[in-house]
């Protein structure tokens, strides 16, 4: 089983790639890593 985390399939250049990976995540051919510190999405802050 392919592995991707879900920052690099965010920035993924190519729409193309995105979907396929997309496709595979839903069809259970690849597992989405979610690798922030404590599960918690990156966010700037305003200062």
């Amino acid at each position: 089983m392919e592995e991707i985390d879900k920052q690099t399939l965010e920035h993924l250049p190519d729409p193309i790639a995105r979907l396929v990976w997309e496709k595979w995540i839903a069809e259970g051919k690849a597992k989405l890593i979610d690798n922030t510190p404590g599960g918690e999405t990156c966010q700037a802050q305003n200062r």
